[in-house]
């Protein structure tokens, strides 16, 4: 009796498991905080222990989104020197 107990509270457990929604990099380059949580989680939090294949599926879109925020931001500061260089003559 005390095995069936424990088998019906270790379904119930896994039967309330949520499926992961994993965000696209479009979603995460466009909620910065977004992409801020799943960097931690992925860095450091409940995603960095994961296997390499596992961390890879989770983690891909948030290293490609990191990838491209960097990109916008050091194409924004190229174009904010040149634009001031380019006024001030």
């Amino acid at each position: 009796m005390r095995r069936f107990i424990s088998l019906c509270g270790l379904l119930t457990v896994c039967a309330c498991q949520q499926q992961v929604s994993i965000p696209t990099a479009k979603q995460l380059i466009a909620d910065r905080s977004l992409l801020t949580e799943w960097q931690g989680k992925c860095d450091t939090g409940e995603y960095s222990q994961l296997s390499p294949a596992r961390k890879a599926e989770f983690c891909a879109t948030t290293q490609e989104a990191t990838i491209s925020v960097a990109q916008m931001q050091a194409g924004k500061k190229d174009s904010d020197f040149f634009k001031a260089n380019t006024l001030r003559k």
